[in-house]
């Protein structure tokens, strides 16, 4: 039994470490990446710059968020 149990081992061990090399060999044989280039970039539109708090508040008519006539849910667990 014990000599099944080294035979086993070391069978592990060997299809460990080739199977390590031969994905060590396969990633360096592997095509590298393209590297960056910004040229390649298309040219962006140009952004119109973003308006102040003080413009959006004033240029919109003002809405309430709770009105007198609704309610506030409020959600209750049912633990304890």
């Amino acid at each position: 039994m014990k000599l099944w149990k080294n035979i086993i081992r070391v069978w592990f061990t060997l299809a460990s470490l080739a199977s390590f090399l031969v994905g060590w060999v396969v990633l360096a044989h592997a095509p590298k990446p393209n590297q960056f280039d910004p040229a390649d970039l298309p040219a962006l539109p140009k952004l119109e710059p973003i308006p102040s708090i003080d413009q959006f508040m004033f240029s919109q008519p003002s809405v309430n968020i709770l009105r007198s006539n609704q309610r506030v849910v409020v959600l209750r667990s049912g633990g304890s």
